[in-house]
């Protein structure tokens, strides 16, 4: 992936308004904290179903007994405060953000906070922007993960004993860009071919693919590794088209770019 770099992009606003307005409202209707949380329903999840969800953590067993409890607690005061829990969710901070992702087409599948950020352009956390991601961890391993969502804040599924919250940005230490909302456009067919295409448009395709979820190598240059990626997000995204690697109008729009022919 590239180094940290600034990184200039164009979003498209109604996009960006709209999977924020979305991740404001699990913010609003009061979503918690559960190991592997995807969306569960609060009001339709046992405490069976809980236990068994801690349980798959790799916490020693004293700390799952700890972290059950929290959770637990947790329902437990958003009763007393009179919360609809039908509305509310289960969420991990991976599992917030790629919900998002997932209900408006974004992303493929699931994903850790550290493959998230493995996924995107590394950009200084001072040039994080409203849509980039933002992580906590360490230079090796990224554990935490939320979204921007003004130039100061950011949404985030903070723990157990915190559910979703919103928080300051000076909370958190990296940052990545993706290509989800940014102004693609694609004005040719991509493809193997000799002599190999090159240019910007086939490094915004590698970017978008990663962007995804399907790992490609940022490179400009359309090689057998791209071709590879492109069946890769043709597949999962259940596309049917005549040649499978080679990007033409329908996998690009389904990238996000507008085809321009």
């Amino acid at each position: 992936m590239s180094k940290a770099s600034d990184y200039s992009y164009v979003t498209s606003l109604n996009l960006l308004d709209e999977v924020i307005s979305y991740l404001e409202s699990k913010f609003n209707n009061h979503c918690a904290y559960l190991w592997g949380g995807s969306g569960q329903i609060i009001g339709k999840t046992t405490i069976d179903e809980i236990k068994k969800a801690e349980s798959s953590s790799s916490s020693k067993s004293a700390d799952v007994i700890e972290n059950i409890k929290k959770v637990l607690d947790f329902i437990g005061k958003m009763v007393e405060k009179g919360y609809d829990l039908n509305k509310a969710q289960y969420f991990d901070c991976s599992g917030l953000v790629i919900d998002a992702l997932n209900h408006f087409n974004l992303f493929v599948g699931d994903a850790t906070a550290n493959t998230l950020y493995d996924l995107g352009r590394p950009i200084n956390i001072k040039n994080a922007k409203r849509g980039d991601l933002v992580f906590k961890g360490t230079d090796k391993k990224k554990d935490h993960v939320g979204m921007v969502i003004t130039k100061n804040t950011v949404i985030e599924c903070k723990g157990r004993a915190y559910g979703v919250v919103i928080s300051d940005i000076s909370e958190w230490k990296y940052a990545a860009h993706y290509t989800w909302f940014e102004d693609l456009k694609l004005k040719r067919k991509l493809k193997v071919q000799k002599p190999a295409l090159e240019g910007p448009d086939v490094t915004d395709l590698q970017l978008a693919l990663c962007s995804h979820g399907i790992s490609c190598a940022i490179t400009g240059t359309f090689t057998e590794n791209t071709k590879q990626a492109v069946t890769r997000f043709q597949k999962a995204s259940g596309l049917t088209v005549l040649s499978y690697g080679t990007v033409a109008k329908k996998t690009a729009e389904a990238l996000g770019f507008k085809w321009i022919k």
